[in-house]
């Protein structure tokens, strides 16, 4: 059946047929499905394992059940998995590159500038929690995952005055709407994938579904610092900022600009919250200081990188680059299998159609390039800076790079198999209409379990869009929800309460940072639900 690409895919089963030929009766093969991901998430909420341990015996159980019962060949097995190897590549060279830029800059002393600046430029107690905890915390995940804008937003924070739990909180909460933008567009292209969506497709649908987050995360960051009259001082600010991020949001994504999109909405915000605190100070009579101690050059050495990464991402879209972009790319031809349940796959060209002078990775090695002269011209380059910064980025990704080859290798085994088609049936049986109100949570939950976004949109993209077939609704938006909510779910995950709580120097206080947090982000994903069911009725 052909999806909205174009491109055909998976054979999506008829409403009211079974969906293979063979002894199983669709609601047993329903229920075996369910099998690797209750597995996953069990292992990891329930019993305590590693993501890691999780992910690879996840897909242990997967592959035993597709070969198993869902009559997966030998050449079908290896065809998925290979397609699973080849996915986590195009992902995972999006964030070992997101963390090599972070680790560097943070050595450089580039994210603690800019932020020492924020924090001397807002004298107003609304615009300081905004511009930090929200703006700045965005504008930081834009770049970079692995807890780096809880990290460094939590301290800056603190020295603006407020409190260590309720810092860590607000930055947990703050940065969540950046998520799926974010680490220069890991998981807007990770769910691409899984799904077999075009950006082009997606990217509308997840500019509208942001728009209601962006604005309820500016205002969780008022009241978990402020209290109520911390929404009373700053409420209609957080909504006015907030419609004009969303909108920027949107406008980068649909130009093809998905990598940055974060980074340019946390830029128009952050811009717009140094207006107003500069307004501010002036109407009564005391001196923003914004850059009186941080020469106005070192501040814009510090943000050349992000420049850099918003200009060539839309040369490379748009710009001289754009034709070499979209004419190199590289894959791999995979051909079409059949399970012995009758399970069809289609065959693949150039998977999964790398577009070298326009993926994320390249980008960035060529901003950290240009960057490094500049520093270098400057004298602010350390010795032996790129040595130390590949040897940390090894050290930090190693295990989350595991955890995405098995979970990509996962999601593949289950969707070539069949099993994914299984388990929408399942959830078109069991929630029926009710679905789209909770598409989001599916991907909160993913989120909480994983501590990602990109994980979560691997472990249940397919799965969403499938029921959203099977349902008669819009693939593109019920994948987008899924994005929206793991992208709520990954701010708030316990691993994030525990980056918070050390870099507030209160370890031992995940708990409360969590209890803090974490109705925020439901009340949020809520928003997106009743945001999804209007907009599946609309559609009809």
């Amino acid at each position: 059946m052909a999806t909205e690409n174009g491109r055909t895919g998976p054979r999506i089963p008829d409403p009211g047929r079974s969906l293979v030929v063979g002894p199983w009766p669709d609601s047993v093969l329903s229920l075996v499905a369910v099998l690797p991901i209750v597995t996953l998430l069990g292992g990891l909420g329930w019993l305590g394992w590693s993501a890691q341990r999780s992910a690879v015996t996840s897909f242990v159980l997967a592959a035993a059940l597709g070969f198993g019962l869902f009559g997966l060949s030998p050449e079908g097995g290896l065809v998925a998995i290979t397609k699973g190897m080849l996915l986590s590549l195009f992902v995972l060279l999006i964030l070992w590159a997101a963390l090599f830029l972070q680790i560097l800059l943070d050595a450089l002393g580039a994210v603690q500038t800019i932020g020492t600046a924020m924090v001397r430029a807002a004298r107003w107690p609304a615009v300081r929690a905004l511009l930090i905890g929200w703006g700045f915390s965005g504008f930081i995940q834009g770049f970079a995952g692995f807890g780096a804008p809880v990290a460094s937003v939590v301290p800056l924070l603190q020295a603006a005055g407020f409190g260590g739990v309720r810092s860590a909180a607000a930055a947990m909460v703050g940065h969540s709407w950046a998520i799926t933008f974010g680490s220069m567009g890991s998981s807007y292209f990770a769910i691409q994938l899984v799904t077999r969506i075009p950006g082009e497709v997606l990217a509308p649908w997840l500019g509208i579904l942001f728009v209601p987050p962006i604005m309820i995360t500016g205002i969780a960051v008022l009241h978990i610092l402020l209290g109520w009259r911390g929404l009373y001082a700053g409420g209609t600010l957080a909504v006015a900022v907030g419609a004009v991020m969303a909108a920027a949001l949107y406008l980068a994504a649909v130009l093809g600009a998905g990598a940055v999109a974060s980074i340019i909405a946390a830029m128009v915000g952050c811009a717009i919250l140094l207006t107003v605190a500069y307004g501010a100070s002036r109407v009564v009579g005391v001196s923003a200081g914004a850059t009186s101690e941080t020469p106005r050059s070192n501040i814009h050495l510090a943000m050349l990188p992000y420049y850099l990464l918003v200009v060539l991402t839309l040369g490379a879209q748009a710009g001289p680059l754009a034709g070499l972009g979209r004419s190199l790319m590289l894959g791999i031809d995979l051909p079409s299998t059949t399970t012995g349940l009758s399970y069809q796959v289609a065959a693949e060209a150039a998977y999964p159609r790398l577009r070298l002078f326009q993926h994320p990775a390249t980008i960035i090695t060529m901003a950290i390039l240009i960057s490094a002269a500049a520093y270098r011209a400057a004298g602010r380059w350390p010795e032996g800076a790129f040595t130390r910064t590949a040897r940390m980025t090894y050290r930090r990704s190693k295990t989350t790079s595991i955890t995405v080859l098995f979970l990509v290798m996962m999601s593949l085994v289950m969707a070539d198999s069949g099993m994914i088609s299984s388990l929408a049936l399942g959830l078109r049986a069991l929630v029926g209409p009710a679905f789209p109100l909770l598409s989001p949570f599916l991907g909160v939950l993913g989120a909480l379990m994983t501590g990602s976004n990109t994980n979560s949109n691997v472990a249940m993209g397919a799965l969403q869009t499938e029921t959203a077939l099977a349902l008669g609704l819009t693939p593109a938006l019920i994948a987008a929800a899924q994005s929206v909510g793991g992208s709520l779910g990954a701010g708030v995950s316990p691993d994030k309460a525990v980056v918070g709580a050390n870099a507030a120097g209160v370890p031992g206080q995940e708990a409360a940072i969590l209890r803090l947090a974490l109705p925020y982000s439901l009340l949020a994903a809520a928003a997106v639900g009743v945001e999804v069911w209007l907009l599946s009725r609309w559609l009809g």
